[in-house]
């Protein structure tokens, strides 16, 4: 009976002993854990911003970082920082990388306009509007006006029509959706064609298969109506009418 009680027992201290070495390593985790998310532990020594800028300033970038920068190494809050340099309107995208011990990489890409939106917009390929502070220095060729909301089917309806008029040696600089849903457009040569809401396609399709008639005419058209289930409608520029 002695014995058997001296085996339960250096049993349960064996026991008692694990379960001590883990409450140790436990505590010790856990100091370890508050230590590493301790916002005054492990600072961040050292921000790099890369990536190609026309209109972004870099050192701009790292100040708007160094004041975001909210705790340490493992504690401080990427998705914040993120928020933070995306707030300027000519940020397009930002990856942040933590590198061992106190550095953070920062990969910046810039926005990239292809066309004027409205009075102080700018749009660009994946049919968004962003408005930067200042406008651009260099007039871009082409202009939208409408929705801010129907930019990317507008984007996508220039995309479309434009090899069209190419093809006849036009080109479009603007594209216009006005409030009512009407669909107009400006040719580099000025003339104004209104698309209307409907059939679009067909519409300028029916115009481009007789554009080259258009041309012969002494006079060039001002203004095309393509708002007729049979045709269409032009104005001639005034001061090109024959008498």
């Amino acid at each position: 009976m002695k014995k058997r009680k001296q085996g339960f027992v250096s049993r349960h201290g064996r026991l008692l002993g694990l379960l001590g070495l883990v409450l140790m390593l436990g505590l010790g985790g856990m100091g370890l854990g508050q230590y590493l998310l301790n916002p005054q532990n492990l600072p961040i020594r050292s921000i790099q911003v890369k990536g190609k800028f026309r209109h972004l300033d870099q050192e701009n970038i790292e100040q708007v970082l160094a004041k975001a920068l909210d705790g340490g190494f493992f504690s401080l809050d990427l998705h914040r920082l993120r928020k933070a340099i995306l707030a300027s309107p000519w940020v397009a995208d930002a990856h942040i990388t933590r590198i061992w011990p106190d550095r953070l990489l920062v990969d910046v890409t810039e926005e990239q306009p292809i066309a004027h939106w409205g009075r102080d917009g700018l749009l660009n390929a994946q049919g968004e509007v962003f408005h930067p502070r200042k406008g651009l220095k260099k007039r871009l060729p082409l202009r939208f006006s409408g929705d801010e909301s129907k930019a990317a089917l507008m984007l996508d309806f220039f995309v479309r029509e434009q090899p069209r008029f190419i093809r006849q040696g036009k080109s479009i600089q603007a594209v216009i959706l006005d409030r009512r849903g009407e669909w107009r457009l400006e040719l580099t040569d000025g003339t104004r064609i209104i698309v209307g809401k409907e059939n679009m396609d067909q519409r300028i399709v029916r115009l481009l298969g007789v554009y080259p008639v258009l041309e012969q005419e002494a006079r060039r058209p001002e203004k095309v109506d393509l708002r007729y289930e049979q045709g269409f409608a032009v104005s001639w520029r005034p001061e090109e009418k024959s008498g």
